[in-house]
């Protein structure tokens, strides 16, 4: 039996696992293999300068029955890339636009070129299955109209900009994750199910109010109101916890972003924070105790990392047999050397240089 006879299922089961070059090969053999080797050839696409393929492009925007084939496409052009002018961006508009199966896309591309997200002219199919994308594109009037057409777009990755555009509280429904400035966050917030946050640029404490505003948390407990995004389910104190995940850079005191943050989002069960404040003095213990404090407060919180230093927590109590959740106590790791055992270093014999004296330190 030739392979060109297999079924179908048979012979994307043998195709999947086979580098690029021989799926060329066996599409370049019959008509009767093209079809399920190409699917497999164009199904991941990344293209880049360092890779020399940028010349795919043209081939997706002539062959639309390709572009089709495309489910996760990649495209990075470095500054200065002689062959992204713009006849090329314009083939990489229009290879965009018949891409309609994506399920992810990426463009690291000029900042200014958001227009190849444009809808080709009578194009009014929407990318139905898309579910991530990232870019180093703004949120500008180009991308913002793009994200009217991406009902499915649950991860969303965006660059800062110095502009106010309004996107419509119709776009990007499904959307859970969002990594870009905090300035979008009031628009992104109050419309969509939102859980996981991981924030560029400096955050400050006006970005946290604001937050909290678009979160809904906290919200003072109003009579009649009902469940809202997410409410808790008992209703009894109006506090909304959506937020599960969020990581972020501050210049900030880190104490009180983190004071602001729990308050903002009382659920959260993973924290970073990356600090830039700069600490005149060396932490001491009330550092920490305030931190530990805090950190006490979120119930559902089960990983905290700051500044790279990874922080575990420990039952403070027996869990009751009528509570949920059992009290936490949080222990920063030891920041200061431990004593040195000098019997125990001429036992073993060695040398104690600096770099041996650093390894002593434990974090």
């Amino acid at each position: 039996m030739s392979l060109a006879a297999l079924p179908v299922e048979l012979l994307e089961a043998i195709f999947e696992p086979l580098p690029p070059a021989t799926l060329v090969a066996l599409a370049c053999t019959s008509a009767d293999l093209y079809l399920t080797a190409s699917r497999f050839l164009y199904r991941d696409l990344s293209i880049s300068s360092y890779a020399r393929n940028l010349t795919a492009v043209a081939t997706l925007a002539s062959q639309s029955h390709l572009a089709l084939l495309v489910r996760s496409f990649t495209i990075t052009i470095d500054d200065g890339e002689e062959h992204a002018d713009d006849e090329y961006y314009s083939l990489l508009h229009q290879a965009v636009a018949r891409m309609q199966e994506l399920t992810s896309l990426e463009m690291h591309i000029d900042a200014n070129s958001s227009w190849v997200l444009d809808a080709l002219p009578l194009q009014t199919k929407p990318y139905s299955r898309l579910q991530h994308f990232a870019s180093s594109f703004p949120l500008d009037t180009h991308t913002a109209s793009f994200f009217l057409r991406t009902p499915s777009l649950q991860s969303l990755q965006l660059a800062p900009s110095s502009d106010y555009v309004t996107l419509a509280s119709s776009a990007i429904p499904l959307l859970t994750t969002y990594t870009g400035p905090p300035s979008l966050l009031t628009q992104l917030l109050p419309s969509r199910p939102v859980s996981s946050l991981h924030l560029s640029g400096d955050l400050s404490l006006d970005d946290i109010e604001h937050l909290a505003v678009a979160s809904g948390a906290p919200i003072p407990a109003l009579s009649g109101a009902g469940p809202e995004y997410g409410q808790t389910a008992n209703g009894d104190t109006g506090v909304i916890a959506k937020i599960e995940t969020l990581s972020t850079i501050t210049s900030a005191s880190p104490v009180a972003v983190i004071e602001a943050l729990a308050k903002a989002c009382p659920g959260l069960v993973c924290l970073r924070v990356i600090t830039t404040c700069a600490f005149w003095e060396t932490p001491d213990v009330a550092f920490y105790t305030q931190v530990a404090s805090i950190l006490s407060s979120l119930p559902s919180l089960s990983a905290f990392e700051l500044s790279g230093m990874h922080w575990e927590f420990r039952p403070k109590s027996s869990p009751a047999a009528d509570k949920t959740c059992t009290e936490k106590e949080w222990v920063s790791p030891p920041v200061t050397p431990r004593p040195i055992d000098v019997d125990l270093l001429e036992a073993q014999d060695r040398d104690f240089d600096f770099d041996e004296a650093f390894m002593e330190w434990a974090y």
